[in-house]
């Protein structure tokens, strides 16, 4: 997926925000309403019939969460389902008893959700999660709050929504929880289908419904403060020693109060070291460069085929489509990250890559460089591996 294909499918589900308007203030402000007129795009994610895509996927079973303020019975198990029927059957019981069902890990049954999905990857580098609420009439959920932002996407039915006003932001790991957790003041309103809700981490929300609802959950985190001084420190701790020395030989006694001021020299030392270093022009960049690139290989893996495939100069090859890749390197090679891993390809091959990473469709033939065309072949060939390549008008080999 190049750069500007995923600017304009985020546009498009977006519309009328718009995309530099998401980006520049509401990931940076608070929620954020946009309504469905038009948005027949929205409405479609989990295809014509969301309800027969979810009720299909049998493999989620284990997989499936619940909740409900105003249960009416003990949740159903979620063991031993046999066959889709049983499956079906357990959903029905769970909306009796007044549950809202949550399906995770919805990108691989929807191609529409997927590339949508891989396009906030890419503007955004970092991993998206989508899942899917679906309620029946009189469910009241628990009043909660996720660690990543969202953005809902009411796909059937309406739904009254109950938001707090303002979100602390909190850190991505969960302290000592509150024995209770109050709304506050907060805004109330309703959606319907193709609607638009953007509520940053940590937002306290409720929901309820007064009829069967179903709606979609993209889930990601932006960079933050913190990720982006994480990313400096790592940086920094390739190239200077000092940040890579042991200090904590003697931690269990040192937390215990018997000498823990230790610490606090090397630290400051380090502080110190750091502060200097993202003064430097271009230590930030490189530093934020580098996190991406890691945080592209641990994405899910491509889809590639696995029977072998043998090209010639004249095939015609095209990027798959959620494919995209992060490049970085040194003076010798190339560090080509895409989902699912990495490549190392030395700089001589750098022409050849470039245009295979930036030209949608092409033949080895057309790659420019100063090489062979066994190398030609030979860096295409890896590239259709991996599953960023497949061979034109068809899916990818195997």
């Amino acid at each position: 997926m190049l750069f500007a294909d995923a600017q304009r499918t985020l546009q498009e589900f977006l519309s009328p925000l718009t995309l530099d308007e998401f980006l520049d203030r509401t990931l940076s402000g608070g929620l954020q309403r946009v309504a469905g007129t038009g948005s027949a795009a929205r409405r479609a994610l989990l295809g014509p019939d969301p309800r027969q895509l979810l009720g299909a996927a049998l493999q989620l079973a284990p997989k499936l969460t619940f909740h409900s303020a105003n249960p009416l019975g003990p949740a159903p198990a979620l063991t031993g389902v046999r066959d889709a029927d049983d499956f079906r059957e357990r959903i029905a019981l769970f909306h009796a008893r007044n549950y809202s069902v949550r399906f995770p890990e919805l990108r691989p049954l929807s191609p529409q959700l997927d590339r949508l999905a891989r396009a906030f990857e890419v503007i955004l580098l970092q991993p998206v999660t989508a899942s899917a609420f679906w309620s029946m009439g009189g469910m009241r959920a628990p009043v909660h709050y996720d660690d990543h932002d969202l953005i809902v996407v009411q796909l059937l039915g309406a739904k009254h929504w109950y938001v707090a006003n303002t979100s602390e932001l909190p850190v991505p790991w969960r302290g000592i929880p509150p024995e209770r957790t109050e709304l506050g003041p907060h805004t109330t309103f309703d959606v319907s289908p193709g609607d638009l809700v953007y509520l940053p981490r940590g937002t306290l929300h409720s929901v309820e419904s007064a009829a069967e609802s179903l709606h979609l959950s993209i889930g990601f985190t932006p960079l933050t403060v913190r990720e982006g001084l994480i990313a400096a420190v790592d940086q920094l701790s390739e190239v200077d020693r000092a940040l890579r020395e042991t200090i904590g030989g003697r931690l269990a006694w040192q937390l215990g109060g018997a000498g823990s001021e230790r610490l606090a020299g090397p630290v400051l030392e380090g502080l110190e070291r750091l502060r200097a270093a993202c003064r430097m022009p271009g230590f930030l960049a490189a530093a934020l460069q580098r996190r991406s690139s890691r945080i592209v290989a641990t994405l899910a893996p491509l889809p590639a085929g696995t029977a072998p495939v043998t090209l010639d100069l004249d095939c015609e090859l095209v990027q798959s489509e959620t494919a995209f890749c992060q490049l970085t390197g040194n003076s010798e090679k190339i560090d080509f990250s895409y989902p699912g891993g990495h490549i190392y390809i030395h700089r001589a091959a750098e022409p050849a890559l470039l245009f295979m990473v930036n030209t949608p469709r092409f033949r080895p033939r057309d790659v420019p460089g100063e090489m062979g065309d066994e190398v030609r072949l030979s860096l295409a060939s890896r590239l259709v591996e991996i599953g960023f390549l497949k061979l034109a008008s068809s899916t990818p080999p195997g």
